[in-house]
């Protein structure tokens, strides 16, 4: 092999290794969009079933309420989640872009020298938008975990709270 063509296939090489970084995370994110979608069909069921039959949940008014939060911190994930994969598409592309550049450019006589240096700062740029979003959205999803605890919490000091009620001798904790 010639010294220009192993320099240029050695150049390749290193928007190689941001592929495989992109397209870890495209996995992970497409993953995390699916568990976000399962979530949101099981709690439209759920509120369904609560909505047609509510006399066989207790607090079913605010277990619709609980519902509705959570469809709303649902919604937020999964626009930040669908933005990320987005970014992680098109940095996946400039990394491919720029790649490609670096073959032309060595066949053409060096005469697109910055265009493979723009294609991967640019997928650099995409990369780290997407990071951000993905924190932005894991903090979430542990924001979304927070508010379950707590509606479980309130619901079990409701239940606590109906059954001191109706046991016997509950008169004098009335007065």
């Amino acid at each position: 092999m010639n010294p220009p063509l192993y320099q240029t296939v050695t150049a390749m090489i290193a928007p190689a290794l941001f592929l495989t970084a992109t397209a870890s995370l495209i996995i992970s994110t497409a993953n995390r969009m699916g568990r976000i979608i399962d979530r949101i069909r099981k709690l439209v069921e759920v509120g369904n079933e609560i909505g047609q039959k509510p006399e066989d949940f207790d607090f079913a008014d605010a277990r619709l309420t609980h519902i509705g939060i959570q469809l709303d911190y649902l919604q937020i994930r999964n626009r930040r989640v669908m933005v990320a994969v987005t970014e992680l598409y098109l940095a996946f592309g400039a990394f491919v872009g720029s790649s490609l550049t670096i073959a032309v450019d060595s066949f053409t006589g060096h005469y697109l020298a910055g265009v493979p240096t723009v294609f991967a700062t640019a997928g650099v740029g995409l990369l780290f938008a997407a990071s951000i979003n993905l924190v932005f959205e894991a903090r979430s999803a542990l924001r979304t975990n927070h508010v379950e605890v707590e509606f479980y919490r309130e619901l079990s000091a409701r239940r606590r709270e109906q059954a001191a009620r109706q046991s016997p001798g509950a008169d004098h904790l009335t007065a």
